[in-house]
């Protein structure tokens, strides 16, 4: 063969390597699925959120209370499809709310104070044209869920301090229960603890408020689960 012929392969082998060199790279750059999971989300701390807050349409929590009279109140899923929810909470204010659920995020987008209806609020149209109500940003849950893990939203600045918590509650003790600490933006005495068991949700919520000697606590703690469907 001729030098220019030996030339030729020798390029087109160059080539061929560096091609496969490429290929190989992108591989390992791009999340592999196992048995239909994304070997990224098995990586510490990225689990799926949803687990944390159940979409099942009829799901009633009534919880306990401590520190003041609306402290117990009554919670129900009214209406759910995959990746979004409307959930109520019965109490002196009955409060309605609309929330995304995601596999990295749960995020409440919608409120509105004295509802007492039986419409979906799924759709964005429908809740905007009630002309009650506003849109929200109030991010409860975040990934990675790991110890340390920070965000903030419109009213809270937001932190997971545990994932592996045992609580007990009336209805009865909860394993590596999640943790966030929502410090609010507008006052600095105050202070939310919320508790989340996977498979459940919210099973325990505590606000403090004032500072040494003073403080107060209000605590909202998981008696009953339900379902009325």
């Amino acid at each position: 063969m001729s030098r220019k012929g030996w030339g030729w392969s020798l390029s087109v082998l160059v080539l061929v390597f560096f091609v496969a060199l490429a290929i190989r790279w992108m591989e390992l750059l791009t999340p592999q699925s196992e048995n239909g999971v994304d070997v990224i989300d098995s990586l510490p701390g990225q689990v799926d959120l949803r687990a944390y807050f159940p979409p099942l349409q009829g799901l009633t929590y009534s919880f306990a209370g401590e520190g003041m009279e609306y402290a117990a109140f009554t919670r129900q899923i009214t209406f759910a499809v995959p990746g979004i929810l409307q959930v109520e909470d019965l109490s002196g204010t009955n409060l309605v709310q609309v929330l995304e659920c995601g596999a990295h995020e749960l995020k409440i987008v919608w409120s509105e104070e004295e509802y007492y209806g039986d419409q979906s609020l799924l759709d964005e149209e429908d809740r905007l044209e009630r002309g009650a109500g506003q849109p929200r940003n109030l991010v409860l849950l975040q990934t990675p869920l790991v110890p340390g893990h920070t965000w903030s939203d419109e009213r809270f600045h937001r932190e997971i301090v545990a994932v592996d918590e045992v609580i007990t509650v009336p209805l009865g003790t909860f394993y590596d229960v999640v943790v966030v600490k929502n410090q609010s933006l507008d006052m600095e005495d105050s202070v939310q603890y919320a508790y989340y068991a996977k498979n459940v949700g919210l099973i325990k919520r505590e606000f403090l408020s004032g500072q040494g000697g003073d403080s107060n606590a209000v605590v909202s703690s998981l008696q009953s689960l339900g379902c009325s469907q």
